[in-house]
């Protein structure tokens, strides 16, 4: 089969993305079964040998009819020229060299207009609908720009010729948001992860340190994870807590906006702020290596797909705590490879994370048998396999 997918960007190691990544690890099992595989990006093309060819095509040409088109369209939140562009793309690229299936994510309704313009089967991922994004101060340009993006991506998910999600909750309630029928082509598979070289060991770990790996904003939970530390540190004044990741500032419910300096100084005692370090964006061979040092990995985030922040920490046997986001149960099971704790509950978190450092060796096995679930059921040859067969029978069911 020849495979195209849609990459918001390349290369991978550039990208701090988790669709990026989806895709990387999707054209390498593909590759390595024998299948061509073409990744377009931000209007370039690499094909299976990874050589880079510009595909030449904008957004409506340059006539005064494309650009009285853009400047209509400038504000329009589902970026409908940028989806027509796309949809050029594609369809230059399937004369170029004839395309099996398109799998692309959902985001701005862009699938349908591939799947129109292109003529080639599109399997529609979906790596996170925007109708799922939290509540937040919007101006009213941005409502309406908000509610054209949703319209679009509705309009795409219901006519979506195949349809997939990582987990069952992500494709229940997007199916039942938009009013798709589960019984038309749809299903639920993982995302893949490539496992770990090097496996997360308790006698290397230093048992008093705690990682978050997220952003620093409010969807991503850094204010669960710093209030419950908060707490914690008045029992267990050894621990320490690292985070990782870029601050993007907490919103707070008067609507100011706190970068976490801000947010640290006004939120957490003296002691706590002592004990809390703030890294930034890190490598992701350095990320590999903090969390080989610290006894547990959190994820604390209010709304999630299928994160690998999560399961990367899975993957290499680390204890992991997730707040219990829906979905999140069906890649930990709570007790027996690793925690759940309610979405944005600091006492809670707190609770839960003083139990797993009174437990070590308990965390531990907890760790081995995530690491044996995630290679069962989430790395990249099983959820490969799985795949291919769904994208024969998305190939299979267009040709009826």
């Amino acid at each position: 089969m020849h495979i195209a997918f849609y990459s918001p960007e390349w290369p991978p190691a550039k990208a701090a993305n988790g669709i990026v990544t989806y895709v990387a690890a999707m054209r390498d099992y593909l590759l390595a079964q024998g299948h061509e595989v073409s990744v377009l990006t931000l209007g370039r093309m690499i094909d299976s040998t990874g050589r880079d060819q510009d595909m030449g095509i904008g957004q409506d040409g340059r006539g005064i009819v494309g650009r009285a088109r853009r400047f209509l369209e400038r504000h329009r939140g589902d970026l409908p020229c940028l989806g027509r562009a796309l949809g050029k793309q594609f369809q230059a690229l399937h004369r170029l060299a004839p395309l099996d299936l398109i799998e692309m994510e959902e985001s701005f309704g862009w699938s349908e207009i591939v799947r129109r313009t292109s003529q080639v089967p599109v399997v529609t991922r979906l790596h996170g609908p925007f109708f799922l994004k939290p509540d937040e101060q919007r101006s009213n340009r941005e409502v309406r720009a908000d509610s054209q993006r949703r319209k679009a991506e509705g309009i795409a998910i219901v006519g979506a010729t195949s349809l997939t999600a990582p987990t069952m909750a992500t494709l229940e309630r997007t199916c039942l948001h938009y009013g798709r029928s589960l019984s038309k082509q749809a299903a639920a598979i993982p995302n893949p992860i490539a496992m770990a070289n090097d496996s997360w060991r308790l006698d290397a770990c230093d048992r008093n340190h705690i990682l978050m790996v997220g952003r620093f904003d409010h969807p991503k939970g850094a204010d669960t994870i710093l209030l419950a530390f908060n707490q914690l540190i008045e029992r267990r004044p050894a621990a320490r807590l690292t985070l990782v990741g870029p601050d993007m500032g907490m919103q707070m419910a008067s609507g100011a906006m706190l970068s976490f300096g801000d947010y640290v100084a006004t939120h957490l005692s003296p002691l706590a702020r002592r004990q809390v370090r703030f890294t930034g964006r890190l490598s992701p061979s350095a990320i590999t290596r903090l969390r080989r040092e610290a006894l547990v990995t959190a994820q604390c985030s209010r709304l999630e797909n299928f994160p690998y922040t999560l399961t990367e920490g899975l993957s290499a046997g680390c204890p992991m705590i997730s707040t219990d986001w829906a979905g999140a149960e069906e890649i930990i099971a709570h007790g027996e490879n690793g925690l759940l704790t309610p979405v944005g509950d600091p006492d809670a978190m707190a609770a839960n994370l003083e139990w797993m450092l009174d437990h070590p060796e308990e965390i531990a096995a907890m760790g081995d048998r995530a690491q044996a679930h995630c290679r069962a059921h989430f790395s990249t040859g099983a959820v490969g396999s799985r795949m291919v067969d769904w994208y024969r029978t998305t190939i299979a069911e267009s040709r009826r």
